[in-house]
């Protein structure tokens, strides 16, 4: 487990090196405006930290275009199609998943992508995150293919690009602990992420350039875990520590 005291010796080290590690936000499940959605826009604006949104394709609410086209810093990726579990009982949740017949799963996805352009979702990027962050090994090598340039799940990835023409930017930092329900996961247990994916980063080369990915989920954020989120990003971004991206510098891509 890590504590505040262990993140600022981390990023005071990665100063000492005169470096700055790079850093990009991922919030999960967006289909409308909500409180939380403008609570999170503010605290995104607040600290300049740019927003993506992972927006689920099939029932965004009309409203939300014109709510975001106020909000440059924030961006769009497709968050699946319907958020909805194909995987047989007994087997982990997966929308994507191996198992599932390939032909619906590129139905879903074209569509799903047909919708986002439909709702006419601003700062809309050719960007797939999976739901539950699962995907089968068999429809990665074909998310090009239907028109995606990047892909986002957890965790360290394996090579910056997976697949030929599929750049992938994946989230460390996770604050909420799913089991039993969404509850706040515990200041030294979400710090520990945030901590060793930085020090994996320093120390091996491999994953020198891989930005730290911090992933929210608004409608399921209790009061602890936005007061830790507050707390982090006013970590983060003091005294320029950290830097933080947004995707549309970073993919190559053309609109789709």
């Amino acid at each position: 487990m890590a504590t505040w005291a262990d993140l600022d010796v981390e990023l005071e080290t990665w100063a000492a090196q005169g470096e700055t590690p790079t850093f990009w936000w991922r919030d999960d499940d967006t289909e409308a405006c909500t409180a939380d959605l403008e609570r999170l826009i503010a605290l995104s604006e607040r600290f300049g930290a740019p927003l993506h949104l992972a927006v689920i394709p099939v029932a965004i609410d009309p409203g939300l275009a014109d709510r975001l086209r106020a909000s440059p810093q924030v961006y769009c990726l497709q968050h699946g199609y319907a958020h909805k579990n194909h995987e047989p009982k007994g087997t982990r949740a997966s929308e994507v998943g191996r198992l599932r017949d390939m032909a619906l799963i590129e139905t879903d996805l074209r569509e799903g992508w047909r919708r986002m352009q439909q709702a006419q979702l601003p700062n809309l990027l050719p960007v797939f995150v999976p739901p539950w962050n699962r995907i089968g090994e068999q429809v990665l090598p074909l998310l090009p293919q239907w028109g995606y340039a990047a892909f986002s799940g957890f965790d360290a990835r394996p090579h910056p690009e997976p697949v030929a023409g599929l750049q992938h930017f994946n989230g460390h930092i996770d604050p909420i602990r799913w089991k039993e329900g969404a509850k706040f996961a515990g200041v030294e247990k979400t710090l520990e992420q945030c901590v060793r994916h930085l020090r994996k980063r320093r120390m091996e080369t491999t994953y020198k350039d891989e930005p730290t990915g911090f992933v929210s989920h608004h409608l399921q954020t209790d009061a602890d875990t936005w007061e830790f989120t507050e707390a982090l990003m006013q970590r983060l971004t003091r005294d320029a520590a950290t830097r933080w991206i947004s995707l549309d510098q970073h993919i190559s891509w053309t609109n789709t």
